[in-house]
């Protein structure tokens, strides 16, 4: 994590530190990325990002972290819901909260490539760092709704918490194959998705 110099730096400088290291690891897995492009983009001396971080693996690290908790607080007003409203209402709200802050912030959405894309060493211990934190929620919330009787006991909860944590995740994919993503396509498929969820597939 960062460094006492670094918290104690001018709040321009580290966003400008900030900026260039979400820059380079938005085209560049964190395995091929360069150190010297993040320092020639945020003007510091080269020596300076050894002051400010022990690796350029602590340095991805507060990053996706940095950018985890922004998106997590745009998030927030969806846990209105949590433990109130049937588990599903909660969910479509939380997915569509999170897919509108990354559409806001496409270089967030080009970090979750590369990390995706590329999951190994730092960047699978953040990727199951994640899906294990939304699968809590998750599984809280499915037990939750079981316990009152709006979702069948016969339905498993790890499963289904498992099929929401990647249906999170998906907005990475949809980028990469849609050229135009936009919260409209993205409300439908969740809509759609959540309705087969709820209904099945089977005829009766």
């Amino acid at each position: 994590m960062p460094s006492a110099t670094f918290h104690n730096l001018p709040p321009e400088k580290q966003e400008r530190v900030l900026q260039a290291a979400i820059k380079e690891f938005g085209l560049r897995n964190v395995q091929e990325a360069n150190l010297s492009n993040i320092v020639k983009e945020a003007g510091i001396a080269r020596g300076s990002i050894y002051q400010y971080f022990t690796s350029k693996e602590d340095l991805y690290v507060y990053v996706f972290d940095t950018l985890r908790a922004h998106r997590a607080e745009h998030v927030q007003p969806a846990f209105q819901l949590y433990k109130k409203a049937p588990f599903l209402t909660f969910f479509e709200a939380f997915y569509l909260r999170d897919s509108e802050y990354l559409i806001q912030h496409p270089a967030h959405i080009a970090l979750g490539q590369q990390l995706y894309s590329n999951a190994l060493g730092v960047s699978r211990g953040l990727i199951q760092r994640l899906q294990n934190h939304y699968k809590e929620i998750f599984l809280i919330g499915i037990d939750f709704d079981k316990e009152r009787g709006e979702i069948s006991q016969d339905i498993d909860t790890s499963s289904l918490a498992d099929l929401c944590v990647h249906f999170v995740t998906d907005i990475f994919i949809f980028q990469s194959v849609y050229s135009q993503l936009s919260m409209r396509n993205i409300h439908d498929h969740c809509h759609k998705t959540l309705h087969i969820i709820a209904n099945g597939i089977l005829s009766r």
